[in-house]
């Protein structure tokens, strides 16, 4: 057997954990891997892309019932109009400079809220949503990478861990597929990618059943602080990963 198919399921498998004991998480771990494993930074992102719509799609499945479309109205908006744009771009420029800029933003994001914005709360306003859905469409359109700055949001305008989760994750599923269908509408879509899509899904799911069993147990105070860990985190070993291949 091909060693690549496994690996694309144990990342998946890492992915699909984070994405339901986090809220998010899933495109951000297989972001850090599946560029060393596949051709592409452009191929990376089109199989992260349709592999979270499975994603999120096996998660909002248990908790639809909390989901609040109003909340997300905004930046979904935003991500709409600026995916596109960075999408067309990650085509043409150099790759290595994003990585490290992507790496230092996540960085300094995961350690501003641990540290600096115990108290900030951002409100649910027009502004507020267009511009974290504006920073989610730059990064998603670059990296597939989408959710850090949404989840910020997200955790911002919404108290319950439940709302926070089913939310997220309809807002993800949204700009997911429409991501799927500019990649596709731009040729990234290949039978090469669909077969390396069906590998990492089958690992993604069973990391949602594992992820399920941990969320259960984690507190919304909690999982703030386990979100901003794991964002400085993912910064940092992007960073390090750009750095060690130079």
């Amino acid at each position: 057997m091909d060693p690549l198919y496994p690996l694309l399921f144990l990342v998946s498998l890492a992915g699909g954990f984070c994405q339901t004991a986090l809220g998010f998480g899933y495109t951000v771990v297989v972001m850090l891997f599946l560029p060393m494993l596949l051709p592409s930074i452009p191929q990376a992102a089109t199989v992260s892309c349709l592999t979270a719509v499975f994603c999120t799609i096996a998660i909002i499945l248990q908790f639809r019932k909390a989901i609040r479309p109003k909340a997300v109205l905004w930046p979904i908006i935003a991500f709409f109009v600026m995916m596109p744009i960075t999408g067309y771009l990650s085509l043409r420029i150099p790759q290595a400079g994003l990585e490290l800029i992507l790496g230092f933003f996540l960085i300094a994001l995961g350690l501003y809220y641990m540290f600096f914005a115990k108290n900030l709360r951002i409100a649910a306003t027009p502004g507020a949503g267009v511009l974290a859905g504006g920073v989610s469409g730059l990064f998603g359109g670059l990296f597939s990478v989408s959710a850090p700055p949404a989840a910020l949001y997200c955790l911002s305008v919404l108290d319950d861990k439940d709302a926070y989760m089913a939310t997220m994750q309809f807002y993800l599923l949204t700009t997911n597929i429409y991501a799927v269908l500019v990649r596709f509408l731009s040729g990234m879509v290949t039978p090469s990618v669909w077969v390396w899509s069906g590998a990492s899904a089958l690992g993604m799911l069973l990391g949602v059943f594992l992820g399920k069993l941990v969320y259960g147990r984690i507190k919304l105070d909690s999982l703030k602080k386990w979100i901003y860990v794991f964002i400085a985190l993912m910064g940092l070993w992007t960073v390090l990963s750009h750095f060690l291949k130079i």
